[in-house]
């Protein structure tokens, strides 16, 4: 019985380290590489990630390159440039430039849907006789030595304004809108699993193994790495120093082993398990030390990024916006102030502003009807 009972315990004690050490990390945000973006539900990665681990129609997968690739049904596969998992928008590549050629976009049959449809017209125009218009968007890898090719926004030029030496070359409607000046990428968004509420109040959203619901995961409750190598040695130690024990006194008495034993289990056993951290925002006086300024009538922001991405508004004239002076991002003061009452981190990058970004509010509050530059 004795010879019978070591094993045993040796392969429960093997057992609860793995159970302990492992958890739900084959869950945990993944990435195709160092600078591409994280993954995590709704998303995940085919080969990478569970399938548990994403929501149906969410599948990404890594390249030979190590981009971050989707696979829409309808259409071709698309690079994947970002996500904001806040606002539940998703950035893609529209990869004419890899594919040298312009392609049609359909989101039929596909989790995913935009507010924003654009058209394009592709026009071809010769160098000799064309000069660049703002705000057309130049496509210089279609381009070649003696002619180039350019999308005007449908209703910026009407056709018979154009120069007769641009034919059109093919016209496409979009999700999203490209802005001159910056990389062209088409925003999708998906309403469905709707985790928006949970990741403002800092959670993170999942399924239900069981009933296969979404559920909003608190984060502060999860066991850390230093926990969980807290509770390795915390049980680990004295369930080894038990066997030990055993081990050595195997060839005295049994009721006294047995004694022993049990002692030593009992002095050992006693697991210290961490109190849970807590997560709050900002105060007040900090949050009120952030520069915030009213929308000017000419419309002009930094990179020229019009929508709030907390409540997926555009910013109108006489609106009042706030900055986060760390990281320069900006947002509707109603809507950035009520987040940071409940999460002390930027919404976009996830940057901590901290105490150390506190002003003077004479110097961070500005009453004038101004533009952010």
């Amino acid at each position: 019985m004795e010879k019978e009972g070591i094993p045993q315990l040796i392969f429960f004690f093997f057992l609860l380290l793995k159970l302990i050490a492992g958890g739900d990390d084959d869950c945990r945000p993944a990435s195709c590489g160092p600078l591409e973006p994280e993954i995590r539900f709704p998303f995940r990665i085919i080969g990478r990630q569970p399938a548990r681990c994403g929501y149906p129609g969410f599948n990404l997968f890594c390249d030979e390159q190590n981009q971050t690739i989707i696979q829409l049904p309808s259409s071709h596969s698309y690079i994947v440039n970002r996500i904001n998992y806040v606002s539940q928008v998703i950035y893609i590549d529209p990869d004419f430039c890899r594919r040298n050629e312009i392609s049609d976009f359909n989101l039929t049959n596909t989790p995913f849907d935009s507010d924003i449809l654009q058209s394009y017209t592709f026009y071809n125009c010769s160098l000799q006789s064309f000069g660049f218009m703002y705000p057309a968007v130049p496509f210089g890898c279609l381009s070649r030595g003696n002619y180039s090719v350019i999308a005007v926004s449908d209703g910026l030029f009407l056709p018979e304004n154009m120069p007769s030496s641009c034919e059109v070359m093919k016209r496409i409607t979009v999700p999203g809108r490209w802005n001159p000046g910056v990389r062209v990428e088409l925003m999708m968004l998906w309403f469905t699993p709707y985790c928006l509420s949970c990741e403002i109040e800092g959670g993170t959203c999942g399924l239900n193994s069981e009933e296969g619901q979404i559920v909003c995961h608190d984060s502060s409750r999860g066991i850390a790495t230093s926990a969980k190598y807290g509770l390795i040695l915390g049980i680990g130690l004295p369930v080894s120093i038990g066997f030990i024990m055993l081990v050595c006194y195997r060839a005295s008495r049994a009721r006294e082993r047995i004694e022993n034993h049990h002692e030593s289990i009992n002095h050992f056993s006693i697991a210290i398990i961490p109190q849970p951290p807590s997560t709050t925002g900002l105060s007040g006086p900090i949050i009120k030390s952030y520069p915030k300024t009213v929308f000017g009538e000419s419309c002009r922001l930094p990179n020229d990024d019009n929508t709030c991405a907390i409540c997926l508004s555009e910013y109108k004239p006489k609106e009042s916006i706030r900055i986060i002076p760390k990281c320069k991002h900006y947002f509707h003061a109603d809507c950035i102030d009520e987040w940071l009452k409940l999460n002390a981190t930027c919404p976009v990058c996830r940057s901590s502003p901290g105490s150390s970004s506190l002003v003077t509010q004479s110097s961070s509050t500005s009453t004038n009807n101004v533009d952010l530059q």
